[in-house]
């Protein structure tokens, strides 16, 4: 892939002085690829208003996705392919991250996302992490099912010792889901308070 990514993720402007936490989405869609920064439309308009509701500052808050290059027709599957179609493409895939879905594995070339994000974390030190949608669960987690986790406690596989709290992308509230909104919130709230546990 010749393309640059979008870019890096967005670091906290004033670092938090205690736990920290970081926010993992899925990759960046056109406003966000425009202004090079992660959730500046009008998801990131969403995830602001229930952050602050949440009584979390983003701004003492890692925000990152799981890939830095938007997706052509911003569709996450475009970085993935079954065992079939990547053969049949000619096309290599990294099964040491794990099924993404029933079928599905990340793509090679695009697995060193996946690493990127991980040194970001480690290098960030979070205590706890938001996922934002399935993609980023699969990715912290190693599991799939976001419907039957949002809300949970998982494990982060990229960071040991370290929680994971799975939740909505604002995305797919914003596409006609507004009744999760509360649940959205209740999840942000939780991380919230991982934070000083």
């Amino acid at each position: 892939m010749t393309d640059l990514p979008f870019a890096d993720y967005q670091q906290p402007s004033k670092p938090a002085a205690g736990p920290r936490l970081a926010i993992v989405g899925e990759a960046p869609g056109a406003e966000e690829a425009r202004q090079g920064k992660p959730f500046v439309g009008r998801s990131g308009q969403l995830l602001d208003e229930t952050l602050k509701a949440a009584g979390v500052d983003r701004a003492e808050s890692l925000v990152a996705n799981v890939f830095r290059y938007q997706p052509p027709g911003n569709k996450v599957a475009h970085f993935f392919a079954s065992r079939t179609r990547a053969k049949k493409e000619g096309r290599a895939i990294d099964e040491r991250w794990g099924p993404f879905g029933t079928s599905d594995w990340v793509l090679a070339e695009f697995s060193g996302e996946i690493e990127h994000l991980q040194r970001t974390l480690e290098a960030y030190a979070p205590r706890v992490i938001v996922a934002l949608g399935r993609t980023p669960l699969w990715a912290l987690t190693g599991q799939n099912g976001i419907m039957q986790l949002r809300g949970t406690v998982q494990p982060c596989r990229l960071l040991p010792g370290v929680d994971v709290v799975p939740t909505f992308h604002p995305s797919y509230i914003l596409r006609g889901q507004l009744a999760e909104q509360p649940t959205f919130l209740a999840d942000l709230k939780l991380a919230a308070s991982l934070l000083g546990a």
